[in-house]
């Protein structure tokens, strides 16, 4: 039998191991859960900053902290290297702002160390992007073209954009990497255009470039091959009338009854059997007045294109149509030629600013048989030459229409202005050329301060003066035709003229601009380099012409210098000749001397002096200087409307600047005018 004392210390000793368990396990709990309390951990971030972010859409990214002690903890940030002091909010946020931060990628960085010096790192990168932008899409009908030797092409296509208002359209048709011809499209993108006189292959390259927030770009080359031209007979009337050819060879054969010669019974070569005059007549007088010799009347008649009826233009900076008609009437005697005309152009013009021309009483005497200055040697330098006034008349176009100095009201370069060399300062008074560089001053006077070769363009069906191409009259591959006279009698012809070997080239300025100038200073801004260009200091050369085979000194308009920069004078800068002298029509009278000395464009007349009031006006506090002009009825009126017009715009321009809810455009500029180099 088991002891009652044995049970009873086995018992004892089960209570014991069982108790002795329990406390361990308690005293492991305390102890486990004390060191657990006693655990200090490195702070926890969290943030869900999103890759890309559209521009004013999101102003705060938030990041979240957590610690046992927040307000021991020391943050550390940057926002794409640049520090940050930022600090949690009582729930642990932290708010970053991004509302300054512009277009791009960025990149935001945080190092969070609590108060045991452990460390917690965030780096997050995220992009700032502006809204979608469809890209910009150039669609013509034809790549390459094929074309007749000596006719012209046409090139028809659509600039594609959502917003064409932004949208710049330049073409070349040299250096694809030199854009500096604009391109007009219509509010649908449609344009069509194209070089005339063709010679010889070429490449069309069409660049635009559009967009509000990013510019998008496209380019579109089209290749012109040319074709020699089919000669045979182009006479439909000929027997042997050939439907394919090009260009007439000058074998036509006729009938027998009709007979071509000269039917004119005074010429020399008058053929008394001629059945059809051919236009061969010849004649001893050059001043029969039957003939179209160089210096006779017909001549005169045919080198003038307003002295017969013509059809009537339109002014297109008016909303009506204007129903101009140029007129141009002349006389000869006494050895001069005397011209009346209402300065009104025949073709389609813009008065632009200066709106809008009117009809003048213009006269020009000029002799017939110009002579050389003997003080002036134009080969050498201007020196003793008489210059050409910088502003007002310097010549008269064969339309009648006035040919003014390249200066504009404010002093520069109206030229260069217009073709992108500078900007004007704010406050001065704007300049804006039309096409063919022409447009209105003072008084409705219409005027040209370049170019002007427009007058013999023609315009095909559906075409207006908007597709005038003045690189094409550049390129022509005859001699130019006469476009103005210079007030000393020698002509000014247009771009193109013969070398010594006969050879027909563009004629070029020997000017060019000063270090540092932009045309800004006007004629002071230009040096005259001898033998840079074709031309002479005066922008002449003595050489042959179609009209004076024998050759005679002349004048050329110029777009571009030797160099290829810009072709200053454009048209003349000193006469070479000697001009009528004036001198027995004023009698000394300080008052005459209108359109040379004092008028629209030049200044005002001298004191005492009907016609407007003396001295000289200016430009102050942002007010428009205009040249001087005989006042209007109720001038005074007007001229408060004018400094209530200006003081308004003063300010009303300077608000819409502040508008800070228009986008931001800045660097946007007319880039037609300036010559761009693609990305």
């Amino acid at each position: 039998m088991r002891n009652s004392k044995d049970d009873n210390d086995g018992a004892a000793r089960s209570l014991f191991l069982a108790g002795l368990m329990i406390g361990s396990v308690l005293v492991g709990g305390l102890f486990y859960d004390f060191e657990s309390e006693g655990i200090n951990l490195a702070p926890i971030i969290e943030s869900d900053v999103p890759d890309s972010i559209l521009i004013g859409s999101v102003d705060i990214l938030y990041v979240s902290v957590n610690d046992e002690d927040m307000s021991s903890l020391e943050i550390e940030a940057t926002l794409d290297g640049s520090p940050l002091i930022l600090a949690p909010n009582v729930t642990g946020i932290i708010a970053v702002d991004i509302s300054e931060v512009d277009v791009g990628p960025h990149n935001l960085k945080m190092i969070i160390t609590d108060s045991l010096g452990q460390e917690s790192r965030l780096s997050a990168t995220f992009t700032i992007h502006y809204p979608y932008e469809d890209p910009t899409i150039i669609i013509v009908d034809y790549n390459e073209i094929s074309v007749i030797q000596g006719d012209a092409v046409s090139i028809n296509g659509t600039l594609i954009h959502p917003n064409l208002e932004t949208c710049d359209l330049v073409w070349s048709d040299s250096d694809v990497n030199d854009f500096s011809l604009n391109l007009p499209f219509s509010e649908n993108g449609d344009f069509s255009w194209g070089p005339s006189e063709i010679e010889s292959n070429m490449s069309i390259s069409i660049f635009g470039v559009c967009g509000s927030w990013e510019n998008s770009s496209d380019l579109e080359t089209i290749m012109i091959n040319v074709n020699q031209p089919v000669r045979g007979c182009t006479d439909s009337e000929a027997n042997n009338y050939d439907s394919n050819a090009t260009e007439d060879d000058g074998n036509c054969e006729y009938d027998e009854e009709d007979v071509y010669g000269c039917m004119d019974s005074e010429a020399n070569n008058f053929n008394s059997d001629a059945t059809e005059d051919d236009g061969s007549c010849e004649y001893d007088n050059a001043d029969n007045n039957s003939s179209t010799n160089t210096g006779s009347i017909s001549w005169w008649s045919e080198t003038f294109v307003c002295d017969e009826e013509v059809q009537l233009v339109d002014d297109y900076s008016t909303d009506e149509a204007d129903d101009h008609k140029c007129i141009l009437d002349f006389i000869i005697e006494d050895q001069n030629i005397t011209i009346t005309t209402n300065g009104l152009p025949n073709h389609d013009f813009e008065s632009t600013i200066g709106c809008c021309a009117t009809a003048q009483s213009n006269t020009y005497t000029i002799p017939l048989n110009p002579t050389d200055d003997p003080d002036c040697n134009p080969t050498i330098s201007s020196e003793g030459c008489v210059m050409a006034p910088t502003r007002g008349t310097i010549a008269f176009a064969v339309n009648g229409v006035a040919i003014f100095g390249p200066e504009d009201g404010p002093g520069g370069d109206a030229v260069a202005l217009e073709e992108g060399a500078y900007e004007q300062d704010e406050g001065e008074q704007p300049v804006d050329l039309g096409v063919c560089h022409g447009h209105s001053g003072p008084g409705g006077e219409y005027h040209y301060h370049a170019d002007a070769n427009c007058i013999h363009w023609h315009a095909e069906d559906g075409e207006t003066m908007y597709d005038y191409n003045l690189n094409s009259q550049r390129t022509l591959s005859t001699h130019s035709k006469i476009v103005a006279f210079a007030l000393d009698g020698y002509s000014i012809y247009g771009y193109t003229g013969w070398d010594d070997d006969g050879e027909v080239v563009e004629m070029t300025s020997s000017y060019k601009l000063k270090d540092g100038a932009n045309g800004s200073g006007g004629i002071n801004d230009y040096e005259y380099v001898q033998g840079l260009g074709t031309l002479d200091a005066c922008n002449g050369i003595f050489s042959a012409t179609p009209d004076w085979p024998e050759g005679i000194y002349h004048y050329h308009t110029t777009m571009v210098n030797g160099e290829g920069g810009i072709g200053f004078p454009y048209f003349i800068n000193c006469y070479a000749g000697e001009i009528l002298s004036s001198d027995e029509d004023d009698d000394g009278d300080p008052c005459a001397g209108q359109g040379e000395t004092w008028g629209p464009g030049i200044g005002p007349p001298p004191n005492g002096c009907e016609g407007g009031p003396p001295g000289e006006q200016s430009s102050q506090d942002g007010l428009i200087a205009l040249p001087w002009l005989k006042p209007p009825p109720n001038s005074g009126l007007i001229m408060i409307a004018l400094l209530i017009i200006a003081t308004f715009s003063k300010y009303f321009i300077k608000g819409l600047a502040s508008d800070s809810s228009a986008p931001s455009l800045v660097g946007k500029v007319r880039e037609y005018r300036l010559t761009q180099e693609l990305a």
